[in-house]
């Protein structure tokens, strides 16, 4: 059930279900294809085929982006391109795994706990904000140039069946909230709390209290969250930020345990399978065997995200990565959109929470292949929620078209 509101709508969650269970383990296969972000160049690798690494061993370390290290001791048999729902295709490593637990301490030199040592510890950990999978440390660089004062650990799960965070959350309240203080001193915020959609939900999934952090309630259920949270801190004089919980469990470890990161915590709901569950995963384990560990039904599509912003996974085969969230299995029959012409109700305006007119974008767009730049009005404000395509009638994809007119704006 889909509820209509201004700047927002209020979907019908499907939490409770996947929250009933703590997070399963998952332990790792015997091949595993651990993610190279920003290493496609021989250079920007620190291991070749045939090679053996340890756990913890540095797998690359391109300039641009964050080191990733292996989840498991093994040999690197090989490096193969994979298709990935969101970042298309993807280089990975290929390791196959000898049983053995040797593993290496994460030792960078400078690691100690001031600001820029604590950037150089999110680089040499590898860890990737969940959320938008952004590296921790350019995030950490650009909210301290921000001079942000308010720094919040995000648990924004306003999708219906996302819940990983809110079980990080609950499982390591106290790893989330060392994170947290980290990464305040890491940018400089004096103040710290617990981004949540929903109040309710945070006290009955969490154990947070107010010694741990502060909840600050981003809008009473409504999605998009960010948008509204964000704007009400900037009203009340904030400089806001917001760090994924699993991004600030993951630094925690990095200072108190010298643990990179390798693993995740997956969302795996939907119809389409037997038994929902959070997995904690590593970090190149195919996507198959996720699904597989909860029952996949026949006769599914599955989306890699959210039903709203997520894509269709269309190869099995694709490595787990640090932003994935979720995975929702839901039977084919259920995938079926009927599109109608535009009737002008307006409801994907006053869903919009940045202020866009998506059906005049649509109607201009549609009228002209190359409309006036100026008559796309806020299109660049856009924050690809996708609230405007859920709430049409028609079934039209205006998300599309406002993307279509942020090129276009971009363009001039």
């Amino acid at each position: 059930m889909i509820s209509f509101f201004s700047s927002g709508i209020r979907l019908e969650q499907q939490k409770s279900r996947t929250m009933k269970a703590k997070i399963l383990a998952l332990p790792a296969p015997q091949v595993l294809y651990v993610p190279l972000p920003g290493a496609q160049a021989l250079a920007d690798r620190c291991v070749r085929a045939g090679e053996t690494v340890l756990r913890f061993s540095q797998l690359s370390m391109p300039g641009s982006h964050v080191a990733v290290t292996s989840p498991v001791s093994g040999t690197v048999t090989g490096f193969q391109a994979l298709p990935h729902p969101v970042r298309g295709a993807v280089e990975c490593a290929v390791i196959r795994q000898d049983g053995a637990e040797q593993e290496l301490a994460l030792r960078a030199p400078g690691m100690e706990h001031t600001p820029d040592g604590l950037v150089r510890l999110a680089a040499a950990a590898g860890i990737i904000d969940e959320y938008d999978g952004i590296p921790l440390f350019k995030k950490l660089k650009r909210l301290r140039r921000m001079k942000i004062d308010w720094l919040g650990a995000n648990v924004l799960d306003d999708e219906p069946y996302v819940c990983s965070g809110l079980a990080v959350l609950r499982e390591n309240p106290q790893g989330v909230q060392k994170g947290l203080e980290l990464a305040a001193l890491a940018v400089g915020a004096q103040k710290t709390g617990v981004a949540v959609v929903s109040g309710f939900r945070a006290r009955s999934y969490s154990r947070v209290s107010g010694r741990i952090a502060d909840l600050l309630v981003g809008s009473g259920g409504r999605y998009p969250a960010r948008p509204g949270l964000l704007k009400r801190l900037r009203r009340e004089g904030h400089r806001p930020g917001l760090i994924g919980v699993q991004a600030l469990e993951a630094f925690a470890q990095a200072a108190e345990r010298g643990i990179p990161q390798t693993t995740t915590v997956v969302t795996v709901a939907g119809e389409g399978v037997s038994r929902w569950q959070n997995l904690r995963v590593p970090l190149g384990m195919p996507i198959e065997d996720l699904l597989s560990a909860c029952g996949r039904k026949k006769r599914t599509a599955v989306i890699a995200g959210s039903p709203i912003t997520g894509n269709r996974v269309e190869e099995l085969c694709a490595p787990v990565t640090a932003d994935l969230r979720c995975l929702i299995v839901l039977p084919e029959a259920m995938q079926t959109v009927k599109v109608f012409p535009c009737i002008g109700c307006g409801k994907c305006e006053a869903a919009c929470p940045v202020g866009i007119m998506p059906w005049d974008i649509y109607r201009r767009l549609a009228g002209q292949e190359y409309p006036d730049a100026g008559q796309l009005l806020r299109a660049d404000l856009c924050c690809a929620c996708n609230a405007c395509s859920v709430v049409c009638p028609s079934g039209l994809d205006l998300s599309g078209s406002v993307a279509r007119a942020m090129e276009i704006k971009e363009r001039g």
